[in-house]
């Protein structure tokens, strides 16, 4: 029988991100239904559980959950089978097969992704790193960047960096200014750096501009949002991206997780050609 309406309740013993990421990923295939989320975090004592067990005799549906604890998991499991609510362990088939692979059991320590591991603090770090160097700051310091975002006013290029830095990768970003040349010259400390180019379409572009001056109540900068302009600028920015040989990516309907993957998606690739390059030059007679 086809629903409308679900309640879901995510469940985790850490922040929750990996059952609500899941989860989002999953229902964005179901857009005709009404979602209604109930978020639990940091889920480590059977009082806890009490707590959820009131939530679903009053909003009963489907649950969601990741935790390690055996304790936990089994009253969480018992819950469920009790008030006949479907429930899944969202890692467990992973977990699983890792298990089988490596020989070994999984560690049993809630919220293990967010340890202050070397990994975290490269995180922060790259972080540090996007704020630093956002919109064109500290150009003249490129040369720890992986990645430089070039493009216009206003084609995403702090929020997608911001991200890329949540995933571990240093990225600069550069705002093309009309009638303002693109520095390349202090490429040349950066001969590693990954450069791509942002674009959008100009008529989304104006309406963005345009949102933002009337958010700013500026009246009197209407070039910025002038269509023929905005043309002029994106026109000016294809020459210089296609000039210096960089890949182009559209952000027009794309999310920033999209545009990032795409630009992940360049940059690996990039990598793993220079790599397979490396090794035929050492390889060759």
């Amino acid at each position: 029988m086809a629903h409308s309406s679900l309640h879901i309740h995510l469940v985790s013993d850490s922040t929750g991100e990996t059952v609500h990421q899941v989860a989002r990923a999953a229902l964005a295939q179901f857009p005709d239904v009404q979602i209604l989320e109930h978020i639990w975090t940091l889920v480590r004592t059977p009082a806890h559980v009490e707590t959820i067990s009131s939530a679903l005799t009053r909003n009963p549906g489907i649950l969601l959950y990741s935790v390690v604890d055996p304790e936990i998991r089994r009253l969480i499991e018992r819950l469920c089978s009790e008030s006949n609510i479907p429930s899944l362990s969202v890692l467990d088939p992973l977990m699983d097969m890792l298990s089988s692979v490596l020989g070994y059991q999984q560690n049993t320590q809630p919220g293990g992704q967010h340890k202050l591991d070397k990994a975290y603090f490269d995180r922060m770090a790259a972080v540090d790193f996007a704020v630093n160097h956002d919109d064109g700051l500290n150009m003249d310091r490129l040369k720890d960047a992986q990645i430089l975002l070039v493009g216009v006013s206003r084609t995403s290029k702090t929020p997608t960096s911001m991200y890329l830095a949540n995933r571990g990768y240093r990225v600069a970003n550069y705002a093309l200014v009309p009638n303002v040349d693109f520095p390349l010259h202090l490429l040349e400390n950066a001969p590693d750096i990954f450069i791509v180019g942002l674009t959008t379409d100009a008529k989304r572009l104006s309406m963005v501009r345009r949102n933002r001056l009337q958010h700013m109540s500026d009246t009197q900068n209407d070039t910025y949002a002038d269509l023929d302009n905005i043309n002029d600028e994106l026109k000016s920015a294809r020459l210089l991206f296609s000039g210096q040989n960089w890949p182009v990516l559209d952000v027009s309907r794309r999310s920033i997780e999209e545009t990032a993957a795409a630009i992940l998606h360049l940059y690996v690739n990039k990598r793993e050609e220079k790599l397979n390059a490396e090794i035929s030059d050492e390889t060759a007679p």
